[in-house]
C-alpha cells in the first residue's frame, strides 16, 4: 500500500473547496452586481478563492515531476478520462430531465468531446498537460543545476503572469504566451518538490496577507462603480494568483500532521481521492442549488456563503462518491482485463 502524503491531501481539500467558493460568485449572480463599499469582504474572499486551479496545477507538478515517457505512464490517464464521461453522463441527464436539454446521441458525443459540460475546461487543460508531462520534465530534470531551474521558473513567469502588472493599462510585457500558465504552476511545484522550501510561518502567513490584500485592492480598484472586471491582474495565471497559492502551498506543506486524529486523517485523504469527482460533478449540484433554493443572495452581508457552500460539498461529495464506485468497477472488471488481453 502506497503511503499517502497527508499534506498534499489537504492541499488538494483546500483546492476543492476553493473550487466550490470561487464557484459560488458565479452561480450566485455576484458577477452582475454593482461593486460598492459595503461587498469589499465578498470581493476579499473572491479573490482568495481563486487559489482553487493553482493549487491543483502545483501539486500535479509536485507529484509528477519524476514521470517518464511510457505506456504505463499513459494508461495513467484512465482515471480521469472515465470519470469526466461519467460525470458528463450525470451531467446531460441532470439537463435533459430538469432543463429540458436534448439528450441525442449526436448531442451527448458532441458535447464531451468539445468539453461542453460544466466546468470541464479543467479536464480539456489537464489531458493536454498530462500528454506533455514526460517531455516538460525532460526539461526540467535535464537542468544542471538549482540556478538553472529558478531561471526556467522566472522566464516562465515573466512570460505567462507579469501582464498582471506591467500590461493593465499598457501592454509592456508580450501577452501572447498567458495561456500556458499551467507549465509555469507545474514547474513551480516541480522546484518544491525537489528544494523542500520552507518559510517560516509567520513570514509566510504575513506575506500571504500582503499579497491577498494587494491583489483585493487591485481588484476593489478596477471595479468599484461598476460591475467587477476580469482582467490579467486577476485571472488564474496572474502574479497575484502565482503568488498566493505558492505560499499557500509551501505553509501547508510544511505543517506537521502527524498528530491529527486517524478520522480526521480518513476525512481528508477521502476529500483528496475524490477531489477530481467532486470538482466535476459540482456543477450540476450549483445548477440545481441556485435556480431552485438560492436565486438572490445578499453579498452585503455575505451570509448566503455559508449556507449554500457547505451544502455543495456534501451533495458533490455524495454524488463523486458514487461516481468513484462506479469508475473502480469498471476499472477492475472491464479496463484492467482489455490491458491484460
Amino acid at each position: 500500500m502506497i503511503k499517502r502524503n497527508i499534506n498534499i491531501d489537504l492541499i488538494k481539500c483546500i483546492a476543492v473547496f476553493s473550487v466550490i467558493s470561487v464557484n459560488f460568485f458565479l452561480n450566485s449572480g455576484f458577477y452582475s452586481k454593482i461593486i460598492t463599499d459595503k461587498m469589499y469582504i465578498a470581493i476579499i474572499f473572491r479573490t482568495l478563492f481563486m487559489i482553487c486551479v493553482p493549487l491543483f496545477m502545483i501539486t500535479t507538478g509536485y507529484l509528477m515531476k519524476n514521470k517518464t515517457l511510457n505506456k504505463k505512464y499513459y494508461l495513467g490517464i484512465r482515471r480521469v478520462l472515465i470519470i469526466y464521461l461519467l460525470d458528463s453522463i450525470l451531467y446531460l441527464g441532470y439537463n435533459a430531465i430538469y432543463n429540458d436539454t436534448a439528450f441525442s446521441i449526436r448531442n451527448i458525443v458532441k458535447s464531451i468531446l468539445y468539453f461542453d459540460i460544466g466546468y470541464s475546461w479543467y479536464i480539456e487543460m489537464y489531458i493536454g498537460l498530462f500528454l506533455m508531462i514526460p517531455f516538460i520534465n525532460l526539461i526540467y530534470n535535464n537542468l544542471k543545476n538549482k540556478k538553472q531551474k529558478q531561471m526556467l521558473i522566472l522566464t516562465m513567469f515573466v512570460l505567462t503572469s507579469f501582464q498582471g502588472v506591467f500590461n493593465i493599462k499598457y501592454n509592456l510585457i508580450p501577452d501572447w504566451w498567458i495561456s500556458i500558465y499551467p507549465i509555469t504552476y507545474y514547474f513551480i511545484g516541480c522546484y518544491l518538490k525537489e528544494y523542500k522550501i520552507n518559510i517560516n510561518k509567520y513570514l509566510n502567513v504575513l506575506l500571504l496577507i500582503i499579497a491577498l490584500i494587494t491583489s483585493s485592492l487591485v481588484n476593489i480598484y478596477f471595479s468599484k462603480g461598476d460591475t467587477f472586471t476580469w482582467g490579467v491582474y486577476n485571472d488564474w495565471g496572474s502574479i497575484f494568483n502565482v503568488i498566493t497559492s505558492t505560499l499557500i502551498f509551501i505553509f501547508v506543506i510544511n505543517l506537521k500532521l502527524d498528530n491529527i486524529s486517524i478520522r480526521v486523517k480518513r476525512i481528508v485523504c477521502k476529500v483528496s481521492e475524490l477531489s477530481l469527482a467532486i470538482y466535476l460533478t459540482s456543477s450540476v449540484v450549483d445548477n440545481f442549488l441556485y435556480h431552485n433554493y438560492f436565486k438572490e443572495v445578499n453579498f452585503l452581508s455575505f451570509s448566503g456563503y455559508f449556507k449554500i457552500v457547505p451544502l455543495v460539498l456534501i451533495l458533490s461529495t455524495s454524488l463523486a462518491m458514487i461516481i468513484n464506485i462506479i469508475y473502480k468497477l469498471i476499472d477492475k472488471y472491464i479496463l484492467k482485463f482489455i490491458v491484460r488481453t
